[in-house]
């Protein structure tokens, strides 16, 4: 049996195999939970290509061939990962591809390699953007698929009734989104992006008096007084213990300059070695928070990534973003955004609120985020959802490039490259 045989049997078939499984992975969990499945492709893929340039008759020719779709799988990967494209198991997978499948096995001439003069030919006909335009092709009938369905809804209820944005936001919701019924939402496994936010509480200004409950968002200014209970986040600037802020004389521009400052100054003077800070997934409690940095006797360095347990107590000045569950009384000077739900005992507000009415409104991003930023928003939104008792959310389910790409493949494998079939290049 010759080698050209055997590569034009042993690449299709693992590489079928590998997407087949990724593509399933990528649509029931929406990322590949076993990524061993690039090194075996990486693996299979280096031997195949060595032994397919070791039998060729131009030794030369096939390493060129090759290394051209190595070079733009890797290029095009990347662009379209820090573009926001895509994901990261989408970008291994085109990486692992260019490396398994430079060629096309099925139509491969390792006596003669057809290497054509023009060198822009080449490169639109190779393995990367063969693939790319094939399963670009394919991406067409996805918005299709989703219209219909929502046209379906659409003769059963109003779709937009209860969440206000522009025609736009509407018609990009209508084609790459549906809506799901909160109730059958598996906090532990949502494999989809929400296209509705709960806009956030924005409040510039003074806080002073006691509260009970949970906040969740960001503040940064000054705080003195006491915090008791568990708070899951990050926290950095500095308690003072023995100085006290004149909250009459202090303006809000002036609140929020030392707070940066000192969140500024810390970032300066902290030693990396001594702090690791813990992943920052303010709704899962798997991690420690790090240790307070003692200065002197009069202030010390609050440096929070994580979960913080211990009673804070005196004046804060700096940055607070997480969650925040129990009680805390005392002044708060500052900018607060984000949600909550509790009850003040004799609490007074002076200043300014920048949103007056909160509203579900659609909040369509571009591009993708890190995942655990991901699973942060998601989290916060469903928690937000169910304690407004809302009965129905947009979401999306993402494009499923590895699904495509195992179509796209199949077309490279039949048709080549579909785009220079179409217009006979």
């Amino acid at each position: 049996m010759s080698f050209e045989l055997i590569y034009s049997i042993i690449i299709p078939i693992v590489t079928l195999a590998a997407l087949l499984y990724a593509g399933i992975e990528d649509i029931l969990h929406r990322e590949i939970r076993r990524e061993i499945v690039w090194i075996i492709m990486v693996i299979v893929g280096l031997v195949m290509d060595t032994l397919y340039v070791i039998n060729a008759e131009d030794q030369n020719k096939a390493l060129l061939l090759i290394l051209i779709t190595v070079v733009l799988g890797f290029l095009i990967g990347f662009v379209l990962f820090y573009l926001g494209v895509w994901g990261g198991a989408d970008t291994k997978a085109l990486w692992a591809l260019s490396i398994l499948t430079p060629i096309n096995p099925l139509t491969s001439n390792l006596i003669n390699i057809n290497l054509p003069d023009l060198l822009i030919i080449n490169i639109i006909d190779s393995m990367v953007f063969s693939l790319l335009l094939n399963a670009g092709l394919v991406a067409i009938f996805y918005p299709i698929i989703l219209m219909v369905v929502n046209t379906i809804s659409a003769s059963k209820e109003s779709l937009f009734e209860e969440v206000r944005g522009t025609t736009s936001q509407k018609i990009r919701c209508f084609f790459f989104g549906y809506k799901k019924n909160i109730s059958k939402i598996n906090e532990k496994k949502i494999h989809f992006d929400f296209l509705e936010e709960f806009s956030d509480r924005e409040f510039e200004g003074k806080f002073e008096g006691g509260f009970e409950g949970r906040l969740d968002g960001k503040f940064i200014g000054i705080f003195d007084g006491e915090l008791i209970g568990e708070f899951t986040g990050k926290a950095t600037g500095v308690i003072q213990l023995s100085d006290t802020i004149d909250f009459e004389q202090l303006s809000f521009d002036n609140a929020i300059a030392k707070a940066k400052q000192f969140t500024k100054e810390f970032e300066l003077r902290k030693d990396d070695d001594e702090t690791v800070p813990a992943l920052l997934t303010k709704y899962r409690r798997t991690f420690e928070g790090t240790e307070d940095a003692v200065l002197d006797s009069k202030e010390y360095i609050i440096n929070i990534d994580g979960r913080h347990t211990h009673p804070i107590k005196g004046c804060f000045i700096g940055t607070l973003e997480g969650i925040f569950e129990g009680k805390l009384s005392g002044k708060m000077f500052g900018k607060l955004v984000g949600d909550f739900e509790g009850q003040s005992s004799k609490g007074k507000i002076i200043g300014n609120t920048t949103k007056n009415s909160q509203n579900w409104q659609l909040n369509i991003r571009m591009g993708l985020d890190e995942d655990e930023v991901m699973e942060q928003r998601q989290l916060r939104t469903l928690w937000q959802l169910r304690k407004q008792n809302k009965k129905s959310v947009w979401v999306t389910p993402g494009i499923p490039f590895v699904s495509l790409m195992f179509l796209g493949y199949i077309q490279y494998l039949l048709y080549g490259n579909i785009a220079l079939l179409l217009f006979n290049l």
